[in-house]
């Protein structure tokens, strides 16, 4: 009996049985299937320096296993503290810290069982936008959480101070008389104040405040202005006449040289002389 043809066959089936397995293929499942855009760093969400987040959430069995954060830090150079929180005692998070290329550069703590808060550190050698990923590592981890991130920014820059106006010189003009006028009030002012009486002095500025005029005058304290000292807008160039409504009352001195007056005028025109009664 020819046995040469049945022991190939067995030797080709035991070849078979031990031939390499196929290896699974199947990639590793998403749990950030079920997060919004800010489970990537393309779609994380901006956050302020020195200020509790608003409470967000992540679950590693919910399929919102990841949450991006954004950061822009401005000023020096220093160290950048972040602090999260979180109200699952039950479970772990962790928190790491990558630059504006998407390199990481921090990372907290591993696993510390029954802990609730992790805080990062980092020295920051140059400020600028940094991105901030909480995420809930495996199975059964998930809670709200809370984040902090402490950075000393410089203080805000002061406001800007309103500029003086300066009043142009008018031209030349014959000086005229004050009319008379039926409101009592103009005409009580003009009754009281005499101009020659008073110090005279150039009205350098002006600023809109509320109804009325901010008047900035070239005489201060070494003429004898005070506050609560009353005075009047002179009528043209020669400063001969009150201007009919023109009163004010000094409400700030500063300086040697220099105060300020309120007034009901809505504009000046042309005139920029004033008198103060020193008396």
């Amino acid at each position: 009996m020819n046995l040469r043809a049945p022991l190939l066959l067995a030797l080709g089936l035991v070849a078979i049985g031990c031939g390499p397995k196929k290896l699974d293929s199947k990639p590793p499942p998403d749990m950030d299937f079920n997060s919004g855009p800010d489970g990537k760093r393309t779609g994380a969400m901006r956050i302020e320096v020195n200020k509790l987040t608003a409470p967000d959430e992540v679950n590693y069995d919910k399929g919102d296993q990841t949450d991006w954060k954004m950061v822009e830090l401005r000023g020096k150079p220093g160290l950048l503290t972040v602090v999260l929180h979180w109200d699952n005692g039950n479970s772990d998070m962790n928190v790491d810290l990558y630059d504006g290329m998407g390199t990481n550069i921090a990372s907290s703590p591993g696993p510390q069982p029954g802990a609730q808060e992790k805080q990062l550190l980092a020295q920051i050698d140059q400020p600028a936008v940094y991105f901030i990923r909480v995420i809930a590592p495996k199975t059964h981890d998930g809670s709200i959480y809370t984040l902090e991130v402490k950075w000393d920014e410089p203080p805000p820059p002061p406001p800007k101070v309103a500029e003086e106006t300066p009043v142009e010189e008018p031209a030349e003009k014959k000086p005229k008389k004050v009319h008379h006028v039926e409101h009592h009030e103009h005409a009580s002012h003009a009754a009281k104040f005499d101009p020659d009486s008073g110090v005279q002095g150039h009205i350098v500025g002006k600023a809109q405040e509320g109804d009325g005029l901010k008047l900035f005058i070239d005489k201060g304290s070494a003429a004898g202005v005070k506050v609560g000292q009353n005075g009047t807008v002179l009528d043209g160039p020669s400063g001969a006449t009150a201007l009919d409504g023109g009163s004010f009352s000094v409400i700030e001195v500063k300086g040697d040289n220099r105060c300020v007056a309120r007034t009901s005028l809505h504009s000046l025109g042309k005139n920029n002389r004033a008198s103060i009664n020193v008396k």
